[in-house]
């Protein structure tokens, strides 16, 4: 006991002068539709950490999004996916975390504060429940928030061997006017390519998200075996500007406005490995199904196991 008393005192030393570096990181602005979404996935109501401190970090691999099509004969290109979380205890009910992205350190993408969490949480008759706030630090002037996440958790004891989770919440999503070129080499129908090169794009939309699933635990440290299904589905607006070449002074460029909407279905398991200083969690989740409707094309896939992300998240508590 003294010998792990000895080894956390320095880890939270640490994990504290990298919660006070979050808050000073430069809150990196995230594409409408390439963003760091740590919710829902394997989300519980109940604190996983003791100390009044945890750092997590997580690795992972995202395939091509789910509207990008195929290319016969060849792999859907992917991405490595690096994020660390730092959470705080900050009331006996209360947590407050801050989320980064990272992978901007493996590959391309942004390094910055992506979002701010607080949750609240309490419990009655064998069953925990949580709200968790979620903002996009990243400021659109008078639009305020770029994201804002907003989602109601339960976690409940079926047994003393299986537990039960549930969450659902809506996002809104408000992005300003940037600039988003063309990548020819990505092909067309991915949402997040349908910019033209050179526009400049405004997007405004809404999302609803839900998970369910089980947990299986086969330890007395609370480690488990978990099946989840995820859905999600969003209402976007797009409004595009190109700017001529040579603009004349005082010129107005037209705007113009279409409708995306689509959403999806996951099927998602993971080993959850528990310790008291630490936790050790490998995932896979595979897409089930797709729709979409994109400039009036509908969009229809069932499971597509080559779209599959895997990863595995490392917490020190």
């Amino acid at each position: 006991m003294k010998a792990l008393t000895a080894i956390s005192r320095p880890l939270r030393t640490a994990a504290l002068a990298l919660f006070a570096a979050a808050w000073v990181a430069p809150a990196a602005a995230q594409g409408a539709f390439q963003t760091l979404d740590p919710f829902y996935q394997d989300e519980s109501a109940r604190r996983d950490f003791f100390g009044g401190l945890a750092v997590s970090g997580e690795v992972g691999y995202r395939t091509a999004s789910l509207l990008q099509p195929a290319v016969e004969g060849q792999q859907a290109p992917g991405a490595l996916a690096l994020s660390a979380q730092l959470d705080y205890a900050l009331h006996p009910q209360v947590d407050l975390s801050a989320i980064m992205d990272l992978s901007g350190g493996v590959g391309s993408g942004p390094i910055g504060l992506s979002w701010i969490v607080v949750k609240p949480y309490w419990h009655n008759d064998r069953t925990d429940y949580a709200v968790r706030i979620a903002i996009d630090p990243a400021s659109e002037g008078s639009l305020g928030f770029r994201q804002t996440d907003v989602a109601f958790l339960s976690t409940a004891s079926l047994s003393p061997t299986l537990t039960h989770d549930l969450a659902f919440g809506f996002r809104r999503v408000r992005t300003g006017y940037e600039d988003r070129p063309l990548d020819p080499e990505a092909g067309q129908g991915n949402v997040s390519r349908l910019i033209a090169d050179g526009a400049r794009v405004r997007v405004i939309g809404q999302e609803l998200h839900g998970a369910w699933g089980y947990n299986v635990l086969f330890d007395p440290a609370g480690s488990r075996l978990s099946l989840q299904l995820l859905a999600e589905a969003g209402d976007y607006t797009l409004l595009s500007a190109a700017a001529p070449e040579a603009p004349a002074p005082g010129e107005e460029v037209a705007a113009e406005e279409e409708r995306v909407r689509g959403g999806s279905g996951w099927l998602r398991g993971g080993l959850e490995f528990n310790r008291p200083s630490y936790q050790l969690a490998p995932y896979v989740t595979i897409p089930i199904l797709t729709w979409a409707d994109v400039r009036g094309e509908p969009v229809r896939h069932g499971p597509r196991p080559d779209r599959a992300r895997f990863g595995v998240r490392v917490t020190l508590r």
